[in-house]
């Protein structure tokens, strides 16, 4: 749940981002990529002790994948690469 809840937020501050963004938002969104590889560090060190006989596995493949397309976005807008509008894979945010 907390996955859920962290991924919903970031994807609002992506999708909130305007075209001309600020010295302050800039700065933020540094600040978030930056912490992104670090949740992506921990989601690895999680996955690699997985105990294999519990009932209820999370599905680490999925979770990084949505980490990554978000992290790709922030890093799209730290980088001035605008797209034209376009259809985006929704983020799953089912890890279960």
């Amino acid at each position: 749940m907390r996955y859920r809840a962290l991924l919903a937020i970031v994807a609002i501050t992506t999708a909130s981002a305007s075209q001309a963004i600020t010295d302050q938002e800039r700065t933020v969104l540094q600040r978030l990529h930056s912490e992104l590889k670090v949740i992506n560090s921990i989601v690895e060190e999680a996955e690699q002790s997985v105990n294999q006989n519990d009932r209820q596995q999370i599905d680490y493949v999925q979770l990084k994948a949505d980490l990554q397309r978000i992290q790709e976005g922030v890093g799209d807008i730290l980088n001035n690469q605008r797209r034209e509008p376009r259809s985006l894979p929704s983020i799953s945010g089912e890890y279960r």
